[in-house]
């Protein structure tokens, strides 16, 4: 497993923050232009990815290793709800109670973990790492978002408006009858897909324009967060993952996402909401730059475990 690439990764992904955060100083990025971007992302860019996925010739060793892989990601997905859920439910403070319940559960799955997969897996690692993306958007439109003020109530209604619903069965149809796209279909959606980790790092790092930077790192909720969603979930996932009779190709497209860091998807819902985004923003770039030491640390592990 490539460290040096994985690192290269991440980094990648923090200095577009940086760019983000430059653009927002600027005035380029203001709250208008970020919640345009954040619908672009949301609407537009998501589904593209996940169709792009799918479009690859069918193969039933690989539909049997997706089923598994869906359960193991479903299984990972509940048990961490549940387990963030039962560790705050006395946590008085409800911003931070629903902050630190997003983070722990939702990684920066399709951000980085779909571009991370494909440096070091290559496309049959983003077959499998865009399965965790669908389910991730499954959750994170009813879970994630009833988290968040206005967000609760009809969330089958609302999940089946998602965006990612219906890519998610074009791509199933496309995967199972092995029919392609046509090429300028293809290049369309490779178009989108293309701008969707720069554009959300963007978006990001331009939520950091009132973050205080001496707060975040000396904020114990904020280590908090990031200790759960960088190291306690990965090494659960990675502990459950060991014994699963699957190739360790596929178990890494699973442990990749998984330990992905924050959701940037944290600040676009804060945007999208209405309430405060420093704090947020503040867990997503602290949790992306511990990433630079934990994912490749975590993959390493696997590595050597497996």
């Amino acid at each position: 497993m490539g460290l040096a690439t994985t690192a290269e990764q991440v980094g990648l992904m923090f200095v577009l923050m940086l760019l983000g955060l430059f653009a927002a100083k600027r005035g380029w990025l203001g709250p208008e232009a970020r919640l345009g971007l954040t619908n672009i992302l949301v609407y537009f860019v998501t589904p593209c990815v996940i169709i792009q996925a799918f479009d690859r010739p069918y193969s039933p060793d690989q539909l049997a290793d997706l089923g598994l892989v869906t359960l193991i990601d479903v299984g990972l997905f509940t048990l961490v709800i549940l387990g963030i859920h039962l560790a705050t439910r006395r946590l008085a403070d409800p911003d931070r109670r629903r902050v630190l319940r997003f983070a722990t559960v939702y990684s920066n799955a399709g951000f980085l973990g779909l571009p991370l997969a494909q440096a070091l897996l290559g496309d049959t690692g983003v077959f499998f790492v865009a399965m965790y993306v669908v389910l991730f958007n499954v959750f994170v439109w009813s879970h994630g978002i009833g988290l968040f003020p206005g967000g609760a109530g009809r969330p089958i209604r609302r999940l089946l408006a998602t965006p990612a619903i219906p890519a998610i069965v074009v791509g199933l149809v496309l995967f199972a009858t092995s029919y392609r796209l046509p090429s300028i279909v293809s290049t369309g959606l490779g178009y989108l897909s293309a701008i969707n980790a720069p554009a959300s790092m963007l978006v990001v790092g331009a939520s950091l324009a009132g973050v205080s930077w001496r707060a975040a790192l000396t904020d114990r909720w904020s280590w908090l967060g990031v200790s759960l969603r960088n190291v306690v979930v990965p090494l659960v996932g990675l502990l459950i993952l060991w014994p699963i009779p699957l190739p360790n190709l596929v178990k890494l497209a699973v442990l990749i996402p998984l330990s992905a860091p924050i959701a940037a998807f944290l600040v676009m819902f804060s945007v999208m909401r209405d309430v405060d985004t420093k704090y947020p923003a503040a867990l997503v770039w602290l949790s992306t730059l511990v990433a630079l030491v934990s994912l490749p640390g975590l993959l390493a592990l696997a590595g050597w475990l497996w």
